[in-house]
Formats: C-alpha cells, structure tokens, sequence
C-alpha cells in the first residue's frame, strides 16, 4: 500500500512540475523590434519601431512600453528588420560627419573649466613651441568643438578631455605644445 500512494504522489509531482515548467518556457514578454531596415546614422522614428512578444531572457532588449526612449535616438549599426533593439544598437548622440573628428587632450588643471561636462562648447587656446629666438606664440582657434567626453586620466595628475569638432582641430591641437579650453556658452 505506501508503494502505490508514493507512486501516485510522485506522478502527481511530476505532472505539476511539467505544468510549472511549460507555463515559465511559453511566457512571453512584449519588446521593440524594428519594423524595417534602418541604416545606421539614421534617426529612429515611430515608423521604424514596433513590438513583438517574445518568450525567454529578454533583460537586454528594450521593453514595449519604453519604446518611446528610442524615438530621437541614432542607429550606431545598421538594423534588419525585426531585431529586438537593445541600448547599444542607438545612441543620443549622432555619428561624425564628413570632415569632423573626435580630437583628444591630456589637459592639467587651469588648462579646462572645472565643471567641463559633454555638450559644452568650447573653443582651443593653442600654444606653439619656443621658436629659436625662444619666442612662442599663442593663438585661439576659430572653430567651435563640443565636448564628448572628460575623464579623469590613469594619473590622477590630468584630464582627458575628447572634444567633437573638424579635422583641422586635431592637427592644430596636435602641433601645439600647450593647450587650453575656454567654454563659449552654457551648458
């Protein structure tokens, strides 16, 4: 007699267990897939996005309801259609253009804006080398750049700052022995 109750109850378990285990596999959760190939650098409309329920781990994709978080946003890839869009397939931030470049500085203190911060805008003091007659010259660049980044550097002693702007910032910046950043408007 106990053989045949603990048979049961061992068919009874395991027909729970089933249960359980096909109610978690076939849960679905609702994400943004793309609706249409979106070429990358292109800006994500509504017409680009559209949800799709989908069953197993889905914490790296976008959830339906935040689906408006990507409208704005640049495709940093490009996108086929019906691919589940996860934070690192867009960004806020658009790409380079032709003719900009993302130029950076090893800068000390006194050399930036204490509270330098991506967006801003700044403009480039450069500095040359003594000359042989030991005379430098100092000049500020005409272009506008914008911060991309302020970090501090492994030393502890500097600041890497990358700054967005036209290529001729780079050379200018690379052939100057000091520079220095001024921020022309607010954040």
């Amino acid at each position: 007699m106990p053989e045949v109750v603990i048979g049961v109850l061992l068919v009874a378990g395991c027909a729970l267990g089933a249960v359980v285990w096909h109610q978690a596999a076939s849960a679905t959760t609702t994400v943004v897939v793309a609706a249409r190939a979106i070429p990358r650098g292109a800006t994500i409309t509504a017409d680009d996005l559209r949800g799709a329920e989908l069953a197993g781990d889905t914490r790296a994709m976008i959830a339906g309801g935040d689906a408006q978080r990507l409208l704005g946003q640049v495709a940093l890839v490009d996108i086929d259609p019906s691919v589940p869009f996860t934070r690192s397939l867009v960004s806020t931030t658009s790409l380079l253009g032709a003719g900009e470049a993302l130029t950076s500085m090893a800068l000390a203190p006194g050399q930036l804006p204490p509270d330098l911060a991506p967006n801003d805008r700044v403009r480039i003091v450069v500095t040359s080398a003594p000359d042989a007659a030991g005379v430098s010259a100092t000049a500020l660049l005409d272009d506008v750049a914008t911060v991309w980044s302020v970090t501090a550097a492994p030393d502890g002693m500097s600041t890497i700052v990358a700054v967005r702007g036209p290529i001729a910032l780079s050379t200018d910046v690379a052939a100057a022995s000091k520079v220095q950043l001024a921020r022309v408007d607010g954040r």
